[in-house]
């Protein structure tokens, strides 16, 4: 994944982050309550060295998985680059 970062929404991003998200943190799905998967939109926790570390949500009406609220812990950032 790719973050940029800009001083204001109207702005050219100034700032860029490479990030790679950890695949291991899904791992803790399967310890998710069975009943978290009973709704038609269940959203799951996952967890990385005991912390949040993202929100997977599952929409059976037209079977998306999005992935959401991904912290910085459970990513490794591969650089750090301004543009001038």
């Amino acid at each position: 994944m790719l973050r940029a970062f800009r001083d204001t929404s109207a702005d050219v991003p100034r700032r860029y982050q490479p990030l790679e998200i950890s695949a291991s943190i899904f791992d803790t799905i399967h310890e998710a309550p069975l009943a978290l998967f009973h709704s038609d939109t269940p959203a799951i926790e996952c967890q990385a060295n005991g912390k949040f570390a993202a929100m997977v949500a599952v929409d059976r009406s037209d079977a998306k998985i999005t992935v959401r609220r991904i912290q910085l812990l459970a990513c490794t950032v591969h650089a750090d680059w301004r543009r001038t």
